[in-house]
């Protein structure tokens, strides 16, 4: 098990146990490239910060062959958890397509042609009193929330 995230795992809020994981091909071309200094390396990181200190000690050309081998799915993992300074860094990095990749993961793609698709839904517009309901709901939960005896009062 390899984990490429650094010290931005802890600070981003993700689960330390949702690590990273790579294919055994990707783990193989990962150990092929590396040097056996790099190999003991990431064999003997055990914490954040020495997988961080190992990851920082493969050359730019390593990681970068690295990130391109990764599925879109475990970027978005390994972006996720960079700390923002090394995420920028990445962007700049990025081809222009896979910027627009990037940008675009989480919008629906509508069909070119009227008729290639099913005609898309009209959304529910909620009446006024269906609102005012939902308001009340989310006020009252939050009440709840906040003034509950075991929370100790507002945070």
């Amino acid at each position: 098990m390899v984990a490429l995230a650094g010290p931005a795992l802890a600070a981003s809020g993700v689960d330390p146990g949702q690590r990273l994981r790579l294919t055994p091909e990707q783990r193989r071309e990962m150990w092929e490239r590396m040097s056996p200094e790099q190999r003991e390396a990431w064999r003997g990181a055990r914490s954040q910060d020495e997988r961080q200190r190992a990851w920082e000690g493969l050359s730019p050309d390593q990681r970068r062959g690295m990130w391109e081998r990764l599925s879109p799915e475990q970027r978005e993992m390994m972006l996720r958890r960079l700390p923002p300074e090394q995420r920028r860094d990445m962007w700049r990095n990025m081809s222009p397509d896979e910027r627009h990749a990037m940008r675009n993961r989480f919008t629906e793609q509508r069909p070119s042609e009227p008729g290639a698709g099913p005609p898309p839904r009209p959304m529910h517009q909620m009446s006024p009193e269906e609102r005012q309901r939902l308001r009340e709901q989310i006020r009252e939960a939050q009440r709840d929330l906040y003034r509950s005896p075991d929370k100790g009062g507002k945070r």
